[in-house]
This record gives C-alpha cells, sequence and structure tokens, in this order.
C-alpha cells in the first residue's frame, strides 16, 4: 500500500476533524432533514398519484445509514437499497470484514465510527420524526454499481435517490439503467445536490452556509481558486444543464423543483463578477430533484 505523503495525511486529518466536528453538533439535525426530505418526497409523489403501499422502489446510492430505505420500507413499500459501498444497519462484525475488503481500511473505519458513535442517536431521532417504528431486520440492501445495476427490466415502480448522481462518475449510465429497471409508466424522485452552489463543493465548511459561514474556506471556492479541495466524496461537477440534457434524453421531465437556496447574503458583487460564466440561479440553488418517467420504448442492458 503507498504511504501517504505528510502533507496528504495533515490533509486528511483536518477534513475527519472536521467531519467529527460536525458530526457532533448535527447528528440529529442531519435525522430531521433526511425525514424532512422523505415527508416532501411522499407529498410530492402524491399529486402525481403515487401511493408507496406495496410499490417496488429502487433506492440508488442508499449509503451506510440506510435512511431512506428505512422509511420506504416502513412506509409500506417493497424498497431494495444499493450502493457500490458495503451498506449494512448493525454491528456485525463481519460487516466490518466485507467493507475492508470491498471497499477498503478507510472506508472500514468511517464507518466502525459512526455505528459506534453516531448511529443509535440517529436512529433514534429519526423514529422520533417519523413516528414509524423502523425495522432493520430483512432490509433488502445490495452492492451494486449505478451503472451496472444488476436487475432484470422492468421491475420498480418508483426509483429514488438523494445526494448521488452528483457523486457517480458515469451519470449516463446509471441514467439508462435506471430507465431500463423502471417499468414503463414509473417515476424517479432524484435530488441532486447542485454542484454551483455554495455548498455543491461538498467541503465540510460550507455545511450550514446560510447559519455557519466558514471562516477559512472562502464561498464558491471550489468554482474559484479550488483552494481547499479536501472533500469526503468526490463529486462528478457536473452542472444542472448537464443533467437536463441526460435526463432528457431518457425520459419526459414531469418536474424539476428547486430544494433550497442559500447563500445570497454572500454573493457579493466581487464574487459574482469573477464568476460570470455563472447565472445567478444556479450559484444560489441547493438543489433540485428529478422527477420524470421513461420515454417509450426501452434501451438494453449497457445499451449507449
Amino acid at each position: 500500500m503507498k504511504a501517504l505523503s505528510e502533507d496528504t495525511f495533515f490533509r486528511k486529518l483536518r477534513l475527519y476533524l472536521s467531519m467529527v466536528r460536525y458530526g457532533n453538533s448535527h447528528n440529529l439535525d442531519f435525522a430531521r432533514e433526511h425525514y424532512a426530505f422523505f415527508a416532501r418526497m411522499k407529498k410530492d409523489l402524491s399529486s402525481f398519484g403515487v401511493d408507496l403501499s406495496a410499490k417496488r422502489v429502487l433506492d440508488v446510492g442508499c449509503g451506510k445509514a440506510c435512511w431512506l430505505t428505512l422509511l420506504l420500507s416502513a412506509s409500506g413499500a417493497l424498497a431494495t437499497g444499493m450502493d457500490t459501498e458495503v451498506a449494512r444497519p448493525g454491528r456485525a462484525s463481519g460487516k466490518y470484514l466485507d467493507i475492508l475488503l470491498k471497499n477498503g481500511p478507510e472506508r472500514a473505519a468511517r464507518t466502525l465510527f459512526w455505528d459506534f458513535f453516531y448511529a443509535g442517536p440517529y436512529y433514534r431521532e429519526l423514529a422520533r420524526q417519523s413516528g414509524f417504528a423502523l425495522d432493520f431486520k430483512g432490509l433488502d440492501i445490495r452492492a451494486m454499481n449505478a451503472a451496472h445495476m444488476e436487475f432484470s427490466d422492468g421491475v420498480f415502480d418508483l426509483v429514488v435517490s438523494h445526494e448521488v448522481f452528483e457523486h457517480l462518475p458515469d451519470v449516463p449510465a446509471a441514467v439508462r439503467e435506471v430507465r431500463r429497471v423502471l417499468k414503463p409508466g414509473g417515476l424517479t424522485y432524484i435530488y441532486v445536490h447542485n454542484y454551483t452552489s455554495l455548498s455543491g463543493g461538498h467541503h465540510i465548511a460550507w455545511k450550514y452556509p446560510d447559519t455557519e459561514p466558514s471562516k477559512r474556506v472562502p464561498p464558491w471556492d471550489h468554482l474559484r481558486e479550488n483552494r481547499f479541495p479536501d472533500i469526503p466524496s468526490p463529486i462528478n461537477r457536473l452542472r444542472e444543464r448537464d443533467f437536463a440534457k441526460i435526463f432528457g434524453e431518457h425520459f419526459e421531465i414531469l418536474a424539476w423543483p428547486a430544494i433550497g437556496y442559500e447563500g445570497g447574503a454572500l454573493l457579493t458583487p466581487e464574487i459574482r463578477a469573477g464568476l460570470p460564466e455563472y447565472s445567478e440561479e444556479e450559484l444560489l440553488k441547493k438543489g433540485f430533484v428529478v422527477i420524470a418517467r421513461p420515454l417509450p420504448g426501452r434501451p438494453g442492458k449497457g445499451a449507449s
């Protein structure tokens, strides 16, 4: 294994210390935000006549907490979560060995730390917010690549995702796969964290830009000098217009609502002048949801 340079080691150390600091301060906030998203999703879907009960739902990029899969299951959906990393609630010893072998020691250590220090309070708050009994038994979680899903054609009524597609290395392939595994007339509810937003660079210091602006990392640093590139996970840097083009090739877009605006007070004339290639809407919109149904016809697995 290649040894980390001293500079890389200290950069990673600062990153993880900041993640711990934010986790200590906001772990319960994360649970509240996640339930608020779920409640909005249910309301939005109901306007399209979708009741989650008994629907086959795929959660793309469920993450180690599997929170959206859990809430979907608790609402009566037949939910399947998938992630490229081993994602399994609980502390079974075999889980950490699986993560170590599949995803490496860094991910295994991060998951172990989260499980022992944050998972319990997080899930209790998630259950309190939802009023659901969260049942971890029999949860259907698969280790799978979004660009190469191991599902048959047309098996899901709904495909959902929360802040995942901005991280995928091959979004066109993932979108084709989402189209392929959806039933004709099925829907997507895919939330993308907007890369050009203030928090879209995913630097942990800008997690809460309006209430906790960073004193160290300049606003929109990821679009400007990018002096602070250390972030928890890679992002593909696609803009909203790129997502619109990719989804538009395979889906009829039914709605494209914005979710949140941030950083208006920080977008000074000087910063605005330095980012002429971006509209003010791009810079201030935190994220957007793709609500869409597959276009007629179906691409074959792996088709271009």
